[in-house]
């Protein structure tokens, strides 16, 4: 096996960043590897099994993978499909501050010896932080207190959703072999446009595949249509401006790709269970 590529994209004093590239030419089971941290991986090409004694974890795009620090365990790779990730490593002292601050909600993960990683399907507010933290490294488009802040804001979004996510639902041979680099076009062009009109054949055509094709193999994956991810990653995206910008909810709608003030009102209401005017009251008044 090749040796992979592993670069640092960033280190804080409380977490790395970095990115992974599997260079297998013809991809195999690994050798017995050893996690030092708590870490967070997402997968944004490719596939890969992680074994933990008979316990299995199929990640790829769409999917989170959570481990504990102090444990064995074997990748598994599909040929001809190396996996290209970004991984983030959290510090022992930190590790022991997650625990403390989480315990209400994931102590089933974090006090439990016999469970050592857990895959989660990431909803889009979860791919839209990591995706922002990402490119923001790749451009060096943002200073390390900002990094931070967007980390936190992910990690809390991702431990809060451990607390009652399903397992994901194993994938069909066919998806895994065949079409999710279908859903990474897919994903990466909606998180890079998703303020324009994107429409269904725009996507599909993107992706190299018919529209009723795209529709159908897009749910299959990542369990929801095109435009409701979309929608789910404009009021992400909404909501952080609201957070940190003193812009006026009109110009924060048309930005995050939304129609119509009444629209973006509608959605956001229907999704957050509060306004968009009064969730910034709201923030300023528990800053």
């Amino acid at each position: 096996m090749t040796a992979p590529e592993i670069d640092l994209l960033h280190a804080s004093d409380f977490f790395q960043i970095r990115n992974f590239k599997c260079n297998c030419v013809t991809c195999s089971r690994s050798g017995r590897e050893y996690n030092n941290s708590f870490c967070v991986c997402f997968v944004r090409s490719g596939f890969f099994e992680y074994r933990i004694r008979d316990k299995r974890f199929e990640t790829h795009i769409g999917r989170a993978l959570i481990s504990k620090p102090g444990f064995e365990h074997t990748t598994y790779h599909i040929e001809n499909q190396p996996d290209i990730c970004t991984v983030f490593d959290f510090t022992p002292a930190f590790y022991e501050i997650l625990k403390d601050s989480y315990r209400k909600d994931t102590a089933w993960f974090f006090n439990n010896p016999d469970v050592k990683s857990v895959l989660i399907n990431t909803p889009a507010e979860v791919e839209y932080y990591h995706t922002l933290i990402f490119n923001s490294l790749l451009h060096n488009k943002a200073d390390a207190l900002l990094i931070d802040e967007m980390v936190i804001q992910l990690l809390d979004r991702i431990l809060r959703c451990m607390g009652n996510a399903a397992p994901p639902s194993p994938l069909s041979q066919s998806l895994k072999n065949y079409h999710l680099s279908t859903i990474e076009k897919a994903t990466a062009y909606i998180l890079n446009h998703f303020g324009e009109n994107i429409r269904l054949s725009e996507l599909a055509e993107h992706c190299c595949v018919s529209l009723f094709h795209f529709s159908r193999i897009f749910k299959s994956i990542l369990g929801q249509s095109p435009y409701q991810y979309l929608t789910s990653i404009r009021l992400t995206h909404a909501r952080m401006l609201l957070e940190t910008t003193h812009l006026p909810v009109k110009q924060i709608a048309g930005e995050s790709g939304f129609k119509s003030l009444e629209q973006f009102s509608t959605n956001y209401r229907h999704f957050f269970d509060v306004t968009p005017t009064l969730f910034r009251k709201r923030m300023m008044l528990n800053p």
